[in-house]
């Protein structure tokens, strides 16, 4: 697995940014503090990444033990990094055995509180956290409600959670940094401010465009639409449809592309972007169900869409909505009806 993006604090000194950057890395997660005292090491290593042109983002390591102290958290944050300009959220990282005690409520409350506290200064905020404490110290489901970014700490194969960032390992061995460092994968481009465009992907000969299944219930005229889905492909995967509306091959291979290229990059699936769903790619779907954010989900909308269901919004969340359109597709797909999307659900999505 290879990162393109690291996270530091003082623990790393005399690193040279400019080896950092020729090894492939284009993005840093920066230390600015814990508790309420600056990290000794954030100006520095805010220079070094600025002068060879990383993408920055922050974090803040927690010490608080109410919302109170997660606001004065929040408050020394700002003005640790005040002046310096972020590509990249400022998350905030609660991770000490002690806080478990508190609680599920006043952990998630807490987290809500510092990062409203730097978003209404004019910051992104986000929460760091393992799949462990997102399921039973801090509201996974809610943070992405809220529209927070998520960067998951998940040392393992592949990320058990959607996220913007996924920090996969702290043994990093990265040319330029003197020892080793936590490794990160930025998962989301758009978490990034002026993130790179995706590569286009060939553009395909085009081919008459089948009719609409006449089995699929009616769409209300406030649902979202398979134009809307079109426009979603053309901006974030250069798919370089024709935005016509109408749902046939190339539309649905562009989906399965959107869906193979999203596989690679959370859980480096190694999968041909061919937009043919066979088994390599059958194989590498995994269950998407309530909870879930991000672009799998949203590309899992989109089939749903296309197909004539409405998952009640085309945001990448899996809420209520698209729930009940999972279930109703496979009802009348003759699927289990479990309201999850899995390997078959997603088969039959694109066949």
């Amino acid at each position: 697995m290879t990162p393109n993006c690291i996270d530091v604090s003082t623990w790393q000194r005399g690193v040279d940014w400019s080896r950092v950057k020729a090894a492939g890395i284009r993005a840093v997660i920066i230390r600015a503090g814990f508790g309420t005292t600056k990290d000794n090491m954030f100006d520095e290593h805010y220079a070094g990444a600025r002068a060879v042109g990383l993408a920055i983002g922050a974090y803040w390591y927690s010490y608080a033990y109410s919302a109170e102290q997660a606001v004065q958290e929040a408050r020394a944050c700002i003005n640790v990094i005040s002046g310096k300009a972020l590509e990249i959220p400022v998350y905030y990282d609660m991770e000490e055995d002690g806080q478990m005690s508190l609680g599920r409520t006043v952990m998630t409350e807490m987290a809500c509180c510092f990062i409203d506290t730097v978003q209404a200064a004019g910051r992104r905020g986000g929460m760091y956290s393992s799949p462990s404490w997102f399921a039973d110290f801090i509201d996974y489901e809610l943070m992405c409600r809220l529209g927070y970014s998520i960067w998951l700490a998940h040392w393992a194969s592949c990320p058990a959670l959607e996220s913007d960032i996924w920090q996969y390992g702290e043994d990093g061995d990265v040319p330029g940094v003197p020892g080793n460092c936590d490794v990160d994968i930025i998962i989301n481009d758009a978490v990034i401010d002026n993130g790179d465009e995706p590569t286009p992907e060939p553009e395909p000969t085009p081919e008459p465009e089948p009719e609409p299944d006449s089995d699929a219930p009616e769409l209300p005229p406030d649902a979202p639409t398979v134009a809307t889905v079109q426009t979603w492909l053309n901006d974030n995967y250069n798919a370089g449809l024709t935005v016509d509306g109408i749902y046939g091959r190339l539309t649905k291979a562009a989906l399965v592309k959107a869906l193979q290229t999203e596989l690679n990059r959370q859980c480096g699936a190694g999968l041909v972007v061919d937009g043919i769903f066979g088994p390599c790619t059958k194989a590498a779907v995994f269950n998407v169900g309530a909870g879930r954010q991000g672009n799998i989900t949203r590309t899992l909308q989109g089939l749903l869409i296309c197909t004539g269901f409405n998952p009640g919004g085309f945001t990448g969340f899996f809420g209520a909505g698209t729930e009940a359109a999972v279930r109703e597709y496979q009802y009348r797909a003759g699927l289990e009806v479990d309201g999850v999307a899995g390997k078959e659900t997603f088969a039959a999505l694109c066949a």
